[in-house]
């Protein structure tokens, strides 16, 4: 699918176009992209009970063969587990204690033959394992039925879709990192510079999607105090791994790390890990070129503040869209702007409970923070030898 068809109703394959390996397929496959958004539509709309919708879904596991969900592949697992918390997820909006015994039982069971399994519905499961079944059968797991049930999973889609721009991005900078010499820095940093625009493009398309579409898959995303965070796209792992391959982690992008290392996918949690520490030491390229060690003729420098620039221009179209579709969580009346940000005297507090968005964390904060942290840098580099910057805090 092309980043521009995202929330037209448009590309990729039609459901039943490719064809699945049932030898594969989990055992709940067809409850779940077939009767769950409608159960569910009725929860919603009144005409089912939640202890009916408890009910129906018992029965369903009551009448699986014996030990049809403990299978010995992992990819299989994933799947099943996917499909699981789908029924799960589907009772958050009831409160706490509404999910029933048997589904958190099931749940339970499958960590229990796979410790690597996530027990919530993570960031891994939504997005990588369910976009997985996409490619391979045409299908994605959402909750809500027909046109909303479109967007919903362009939503999902469009953020497996756009992760490799920008994890691309991140693999450049290690190499300039990393083997300096044998790199031209000005053609590296250019594509890092192509990948970020073309990850701003991907975020931008989630204008098209409407305050009232978003809410009506967001509320099963949303968990309760106490309870996991929510499988938000703040913990897409390779826009944390870019970061700290550009600049050091702040004091408060720490505590971001601290409270997410958990729900970054499996693969990705000690790379990160590894990055964070990397990158604390100053093995990072802002730190680097302020240091000397990472040498930038004048064309490398202005590219590497360009890369800066569109790695803040994605922030703010990320902020623009989150605005949009989540206005509670800004001040009445404010208005959000590079030069505002940059005047502020440091960064706010992200476990700030007023208004937190599916991650659990002050969704504004987290935004926010995070474009002050490039000024902070872009600032930074702009200032060695009196570089010019490009006057776009604004």
């Amino acid at each position: 699918m092309k980043k521009d068809q995202l929330f037209t109703g448009l590309g990729g394959p039609p459901r039943g176009a490719v064809s699945a390996d049932v030898s594969v397929a989990s055992p709940l496959r067809s409850y779940v992209l077939d009767a769950l958004p409608a159960d569910l539509s009725a929860v919603a709309a009144g005409r089912m009970t939640y202890r009916e919708l408890a009910d129906r879904q018992g029965q369903l596991l009551s009448s699986l063969e014996p030990h049809a969900l403990r299978v010995d592949d992992l990819a299989v697992a994933q799947v099943i587990q996917l499909d699981l918390l789908f029924m799960v997820n589907g009772f958050l909006p009831g409160g706490p204690g509404a999910v029933p015994r048997h589904l958190s039982d099931a749940v339970a069971a499958q960590c229990a033959r796979f410790p690597s399994l996530d027990p919530h519905m993570s960031y891994e499961l939504l997005i990588d394992v369910n976009a997985g079944e996409w490619h391979r059968s045409g299908d994605m797991r959402v909750f809500t039925e027909g046109e909303l049930g479109g967007l919903e999973r362009d939503f999902y889609l469009g953020h497996h879709l756009s992760e490799p721009t920008v994890r691309s991005a991140f693999g450049l900078l290690c190499t300039l990192l990393q083997e300096p010499d044998s790199v031209d820095a000005t053609e590296t940093l250019g594509g890092v510079l192509r990948g970020l625009e073309e990850f701003r493009l991907y975020m931008a398309q989630y204008s098209k999607l409407t305050r009232d579409a978003f809410n009506s898959f967001r509320q099963y995303h949303m968990g309760h105090p106490g309870g996991p965070r929510g499988a938000s796209g703040a913990f897409m792992p390779s826009v944390q791994l870019l970061e700290l391959a550009l600049l050091a982690p702040t004091t408060e992008y720490e505590v971001y790390l601290d409270q997410s290392m958990a729900y970054f996918p499996n693969w990705s949690r000690p790379l990160i890990a590894e990055w964070r520490e990397t990158s604390r030491k100053g093995d990072n390229v802002v730190d680097a070129v302020l240091d000397g060690r990472l040498k930038l003729n004048d064309d490398a420098t202005a590219t590497l503040l360009n890369v800066i620039d569109k790695f803040a221009d994605f922030r703010m179209v990320h902020l623009g869209v989150t605005r949009k579709t989540i206005p509670e969580a800004f001040p009445a009346g404010s208005v959000v702007t590079k030069k505002g940000i940059a005047r502020q005297t440091g960064e706010a507090d992200i476990l700030d409970d007023q208004n937190p968005g599916t991650s659990g964390f002050s969704v504004h904060n987290v935004l926010v923070n995070s474009v002050y942290r490039l000024l902070e840098a872009h600032r930074s580099v702009a200032s060695l030898g009196q570089t010019p910057t490009d006057g776009r805090a604004n």
